[in-house]
């Protein structure tokens, strides 16, 4: 089991020893459990992820009234809407008179549409010590809540969003076969690893080509987000922090939310991980062509330059666009198929060939972001099979698009770097914890949690 201390290099003061501190003790750690493994050693399986830490805050329901009514009741009748039944109905059921049924719900119907009542979705009437109904509960899903009660000038209905109870959790695997696949072999299970995945090429996908640069032996610290709705676990959120190590290489990145709420990726010293351009504008299964002066067409039998990267993938899957930009090109000719062209500053032209269609809308002189979908995998044009062509012009000249090495974007603002640090600590600090938990349960110490 390794141990990654990522220690920030700016703006450390008076942390400095305490990260010093933590490095010393959990290295002790690192030691005894090193001691122990040899390199004949049966591989084992992974241990269990750790729970570190407590739940941290979310935001509080945007007032105690009405749901503080809930305590207050001395009988309640609950169940799920029928299929054919309505509100109307349910409150019949529950012996409410036809006068206090249409007060609840002309209440109720400004705020949610009745019609949208789903069968399987659950309510629950609360009644008072005088056995009038006092407060109306129905979720239309998971995290919304309808609630209707009664306050001084008669029935009021709202609606709230439940907040997440959300628990960070460690964990750690080493890659064999696709990040998918040994995520799936966690506590992440299958389904769960399935979205970490997607997130975390996501956030390293201007570095890391997860195509073509993992191998096997490479591994994966993660803190993630396991997010609950009133005690039941409901999925899982938001990557907090992420150490890759590819062929001994350390990638760190940190989650940091600044004050208007919008989620970014740093290093853990502040460095943006994003660049100007990505590594690749689609998921793809291999490089079938490289960029190259001489290479035999196979449709053509002759030999000429191939100025792009051939990724081969499934047809119809969404196509990137690597950088934002100025569509300059939407349309077809008989060699590219359909294909689109994005102008990028006054430097670098994309070039997306043999696309099977493009999304709706699409146009010349449109704004796109980086990573909006401008296309999908097809063989139009000379193409002997499903493929995308990405090519990259700059100043009139193509380049190898898999060598340019491209700027980063910008670093954390000086004005947010506080608030950055907090957070960062934060979560560099239970990913520690984890990682040490891991180490004694190697080590054959301790139960670590759960």
């Amino acid at each position: 089991m390794r141990l990654k201390l990522v220690v920030p290099t700016e703006q450390s003061d008076s942390h400095g020893l305490a990260w010093a501190g933590a490095a010393v003790a959990l290295s002790l750690i690192l030691l005894v459990a090193g001691s122990i493994a040899s390199s004949d050693r049966p591989s084992v399986p992974l241990p269990d992820p750790i729970v570190v830490g407590a739940s941290y805050s979310v935001p509080d329901l945007p007032a105690p009234w009405p749901l503080s009514l809930a305590g207050e009741a001395t009988r309640t009748v609950e169940g799920s809407f029928r299929y054919g039944s309505n509100l109307a109905a349910v409150l019949r059921d529950a012996g409410l008179s036809a006068t206090v049924i249409d007060e609840i719900i002309r209440a109720a119907q400004p705020v949610f549409d009745l019609h949208r009542i789903r069968a399987g979705r659950p309510y629950k009437i609360y009644f008072g010590s005088d056995d009038e109904m006092i407060l109306l509960r129905y979720q239309p899903d998971a995290q919304t809540a309808m609630l209707v009660a009664r306050n001084n000038s008669g029935w009021q209905a709202s609606q709230i969003t439940i907040p997440f109870d959300v628990r960070p959790r460690y964990i750690n695997t080493q890659i064999h076969g696709s990040l998918e696949g040994s995520l799936g072999r966690t506590r992440l299970g299958r389904k769960g690893a399935i979205g970490i995945s997607q997130k975390i090429a996501d956030i390293f996908a201007w570095d890391v080509d997860f195509a073509a640069d993992i191998r096997a032996g490479d591994s994966i610290d993660l803190l993630v987000e396991e997010r609950f709705l009133e005690d039941e676990f409901v999925g899982y959120g938001d990557i907090l922090a992420a150490g890759l190590e590819l062929r001994g290489q350390l990638l760190g990145a940190v989650r940091y939310v600044d004050e208007n709420d919008i989620i970014a990726y740093y290093t853990p010293e502040g460095a943006s991980i994003q660049r100007t351009f990505l590594r690749s504008p689609v998921r793809y299964q291999r490089i079938s062509s490289r960029f190259t002066s001489r290479r035999y067409h196979p449709i053509l039998k002759v030999n000429r330059p191939h100025y792009g990267v051939d990724y081969v993938a499934p047809p119809g899957t969404p196509v990137q666009a690597t950088a934002d930009g100025t569509v300059s090109f939407v349309g077809s000719n008989s060699q590219a198929g359909l294909h689109v062209k994005i102008r990028h500053g006054g430097s670098y032209t994309s070039w997306y060939l043999h696309l099977s269609r493009f999304p709706d809308g699409l146009r010349v002189g449109q704004q796109v972001a980086q990573g909006e979908t401008i296309g999908f995998v097809g063989k139009t044009g000379l193409a002997s099979g499903y493929h995308l062509d990405y090519r990259l012009d700059r100043n009139g000249q193509f380049v190898d698009p898999l060598k340019v090495q491209f700027p980063a974007a910008e670093p954390v603002p000086p004005q947010d770097f506080a608030s950055f640090a907090v957070q960062r600590d934060r979560w560099m600090e239970l990913m520690r914890d984890g990682q040490a938990r891991s180490a004694l349960l190697l080590a054959g110490g301790g139960s670590g949690g759960s």
